[in-house]
């Protein structure tokens, strides 16, 4: 009798460490996200995946001109869009979005996807961004 009960507890045992565990996906890979902030209100977030790169700034009004020069020296003015105040630069593909670039008073958003541009041009927007990241961040 013992044998038996002691070939169940076995047998139970045994099915329960069979249960493996589900397996957790990756997340999407990131090669470079930065966040700074400076004393003077201004705050600049840049990342750069495999697939997109992205910059998105706040500043005072004290940087609007300079960031705008910046933009207007280094984007195509036939992809220009003017709102009244608000800036935006805007490339299609047939239906989707190459890049995207928003100016407002004191904010910038800049997108470009990578899978639709040159390489080229990627690299200029990341030049760009590190031009703007340090007019922005320094007082």
């Amino acid at each position: 009798m013992k044998i038996i009960i002691v070939l169940i507890f076995m047998a139970i045992s045994f099915l329960a460490n069979c249960q493996s565990k589900p397996t957790v996906p990756s997340p999407p890979k990131i090669k470079k996200s930065e966040t700074k902030t400076t004393s003077s209100s201004s705050s600049v977030s840049v990342q750069n995946s495999d697939s997109s790169y992205s910059f998105k700034a706040s500043f005072g009004s004290d940087k609007n001109d300079k960031v705008k020069r910046i933009l207007m020296d280094h984007l195509d003015e036939k992809y220009l869009i003017s709102k009244g105040e608000v800036l935006i630069w805007k490339k299609m593909d047939a239906d989707e979005i190459v890049y995207s670039v928003t100016f407002k008073k004191g904010s910038l958003k800049m997108h470009v996807d990578k899978e639709l541009s040159s390489g080229n041009a990627v690299k200029e927007f990341e030049k760009l961004g590190n031009k703007l990241r340090e007019t922005i961040s320094n007082d």
